[in-house]
């Protein structure tokens, strides 16, 4: 038997799509199969280390973490710095610091890292910088500023640029009008080297928990992690890589891997991780966040759900339940739908990051 198919023209075509799904489903192979919370903490904290060095973390060396500051402008509600943080040699992240202004000397505040996802102005839309063109569109379409909505609730929010997105696009983008997203580049560069866009993203956001550590505003047993798309992305990997994370929400960012990102295979580069899929789908990823709080948010009508729509979220749901439910913790892993696309809501987020934070 061979497997071909016909394009509007009735030219066939001899593909390896069908070859590549049988070869999903005799992988992830590392799911948990225990039924006791101890058999939970072993199994989490072997493959929580198998996950880190899938990402690369094995090819990356401590820094002197240099923070710079660049600009600071006074809002009414909070105050957002403008800084560089050093994460690597010869690497160092662009992003915004919101600061609620009514931190009294001495208070310690909870913290989120409010990462970006693929949005025209990536980090400043998140950070609702309104003065940068693109930023209202992308607040309008996706509702994308939920780093200022965490900062007028009385967090400390951290809003980063992403490796290869807005002021990290490599060469290619960085002309006018280019759509500064260049994650292609970065995983052609770090493949061969032993590394991927994501876990180089990911590295960031443990370095940037490293300077929150040493910073006196900060309550460090009180950090979340929150994004939409290739920021739940972040998120929910940040989360199951570091236990630093006590809080993590994923938007339009949770589902099978098979229909969302195998089968609908020219999604952006940064979701592609080499030897992923023979060992964990996102659901087993959830599990090494359990017992720690997560939210998943799914709009019914995201296209990225996959062709089964929300029953491929559930699905994977249902896996990281069975982590959650072994260690009596049920109630802090919660799915939470809307009715519309790929966007951020936060109806049901922020209220859950007040009672878990």
């Amino acid at each position: 038997m061979y497997y071909a198919n016909q394009n509007s023209k009735g030219e066939t075509f001899y593909t390896s799509i069908e070859q590549m799904k049988a070869l999903f489903r005799k992988g992830c192979k590392n799911r948990f199969t225990g039924n006791t919370e101890s058999e939970l903490k072993s199994w989490q904290k072997e493959n929580r280390k198998l996950f880190s060095q899938l990402l690369g973390f094995d090819t990356f060396e401590p820094c002197k973490n240099e923070y710079v500051e660049l600009e600071r402008v006074e809002l009414d509600k909070y105050t957002r710095v403008k800084y560089l943080l050093q994460t690597e040699e010869m690497v160092y992240v662009p992003s915004y610091l919101l600061l609620p202004n009514d931190i009294k000397p001495g208070e310690k505040r909870p913290v989120i890292i409010a990462a970006q996802g693929h949005f025209k102005n990536f980090k400043d839309s998140v950070a609702g910088v309104t003065e940068h063109p693109g930023v209202v569109d992308d607040m309008t379409e996706f509702n994308i500023t939920y780093g200022v909505k965490f900062a007028e609730m009385g967090y400390i929010v951290f809003c980063p640029d992403a490796r290869g997105f807005g002021e990290r696009a490599e060469y290619n983008a960085q002309e006018d009008g280019r759509w500064r997203c260049t994650c292609k580049a970065i995983n052609y560069m770090g493949i061969p080297l032993g590394r991927c866009a994501i876990g180089m993203s990911v590295w960031d956001l443990t370095k940037l928990i490293d300077y929150i550590h040493t910073r006196p505003d900060c309550d460090v047993s009180r950090i979340g992690a929150a994004g939409l798309s290739g920021g739940g992305l972040q998120s929910l990997y940040l989360a199951a890589v570091d236990e630093r994370i006590k809080c993590t929400c994923t938007s339009g960012y949770f589902y099978g891997a098979l229909e969302s990102l195998l089968v609908m295979n020219d999604n952006c580069d940064c979701n592609y991780v080499p030897d992923l899929w023979t060992h964990f789908d996102m659901g087993d990823i959830a599990s090494l966040i359990a017992p720690r709080a997560l939210i998943i948010e799914t709009g019914t009508k995201d296209g990225l759900n996959g062709a089964s729509g929300v029953a491929n979220v559930t699905a994977q749901l249902d896996i990281a339940k069975k982590a959650y439910d072994v260690c009596n913790s049920g109630d802090k892993v919660k799915h939470t739908t809307f009715d519309d696309g790929h966007k951020w809501n936060g109806t049901d987020v922020y209220p859950f990051f007040e009672k878990n934070l």
